[in-house]
């Protein structure tokens, strides 16, 4: 509700994101975004994603490929407004202290396209769950392409116990780039 509210005072339509005409497809450098935040919180513990957001650089090729993928990240995500987050370093942090996997709902854009929201349904990666799915990384994870949800989850251990709440990012079109709001709408019962 708090952050609902600061985005209305900060000129956000929050109304018209239930408005917006729908886009046939989300465009493949956002499916890539959420490809890469999958990625990293599936293949990397958060003492390794700490680690890598301090700024040392990790020797292994597990690690180098989440750092690239932390990078990528953090390069999509625009701080409009530096000064309304408290205590973070940026877009590193978010992926650093992050233990979650997020898979889209819906995709909306506003009426001239430059402006879009993305509704995701977002599972916590306990520890556990975490640790078997670093031990797979050769398995599911070793190419160069970045696995899907669909291939983590099927990796993940059958019986896992998640806690589900919903997100909404905001997204902006800049330059001919889409950059996401570092701020996000978080929903904590379904």
């Amino acid at each position: 509700m708090f952050m609902a509210m600061l985005l209305l005072a900060a000129g956000t339509p929050l109304a018209s994101a239930a408005s917006p005409a729908p886009t046939a497809a989300v465009p493949a450098e956002i499916e890539r975004h959420y490809r890469d935040y999958n990625f990293v919180n599936a293949f990397s513990t958060r003492g390794e994603r700490t680690m890598i957001a301090s700024g040392r650089a990790p020797s292994e090729r597990r690690l180098g490929k989440v750092a690239r993928a932390m990078k990528r990240i953090a390069e999509r995500v625009e701080d409009t407004d530096p000064g309304i987050r408290v205590g973070g370093r940026g877009a590193l942090d978010e992926t650093a202290f992050r233990s979650d996997l997020v898979r889209i709902e819906s995709w909306r854009t506003s009426k001239n396209g430059e402006e879009a929201w993305v509704t995701l349904d977002v599972s916590t990666l306990d520890p556990g769950p975490n640790i078997i799915l670093v031990g797979k990384f050769d398995e599911v994870a070793a190419g160069d392409s970045v696995p899907s949800i669909d291939a983590i989850l099927a990796a993940r251990p059958s019986r896992t116990p998640e806690i589900h709440t919903t997100e909404v990012h905001h997204w902006l079109r800049m330059d001919g780039t889409w950059r996401r709001d570092a701020a996000t709408l978080h929903f904590l019962a379904n």
